[in-house]
């Protein structure tokens, strides 16, 4: 580990939970609060896979954040949060902005446990892993996004294809679809 490494496990570690709860409330309350407040209270992993997820991912990416730690199952859980939040109603930039919280969440965090803050030093790391953190996850989303919309244009030609198909069962331009699919049930009973 590098000089500015151990300076910011050894400033941040010791107030690692306090800022990941403040992290976590953070993402949540991003989403609605009727959502919020299920993802919150819901502790079944059955009944509030969401939820559970960002509990499980943010932690994960915490630590991946202060330990530096690149492997270790951290961009399985950024695929994960991004995932979530790509077939949601969020914008890209709401997408990907809990991982900007979290710079946030640490800065609120050292603010109440210190009068002097943290070292410089110690956010312009933290902030330049988050940052990074954060390209990471605006490509994951655009790639989510792109295999979102595949999904949806292969889901669009199987309708039409099928829509297709039974155009030409009906004859062509002589019976509508409607008159076509009346017959075909017809013929099936």
């Amino acid at each position: 580990m590098t000089a500015p490494d151990l300076v910011l496990c050894d400033v941040l570690l010791p107030h690692r939970s306090e800022a990941l709860d403040r992290w976590r409330s953070f993402v949540l309350d991003s989403y609605p609060e009727e959502a919020a407040r299920f993802f919150r209270a819901e502790k079944d992993s059955f009944k509030n896979p969401v939820g559970q997820s960002i509990h499980a991912a943010t932690e994960t990416l915490l630590d991946g954040v202060l330990l530096e730690r690149n492997g270790d199952g951290v961009p399985e859980a950024l695929e994960a949060l991004v995932r979530i939040r790509a077939v949601q109603d969020f914008s890209p930039s709401e997408a990907v902005a809990f991982v900007f919280l979290l710079k946030r969440a640490v800065r609120e965090v050292l603010a109440d446990a210190s009068e002097e803050g943290a070292p410089a030093a110690v956010l312009q790391e933290l902030e330049t892993r988050v940052d990074g953190l954060a390209l990471a996850a605006f490509e994951t989303y655009a790639r989510c996004r792109e295999e979102l919309f595949e999904i949806r244009l292969r889901a669009t030609r199987r309708r039409v294809a099928v829509m297709l198909e039974r155009y030409d069962r009906a004859g062509g331009a002589g019976d509508t679809l409607d008159e076509a699919d009346h017959r075909e049930k017809e013929g099936e009973a």
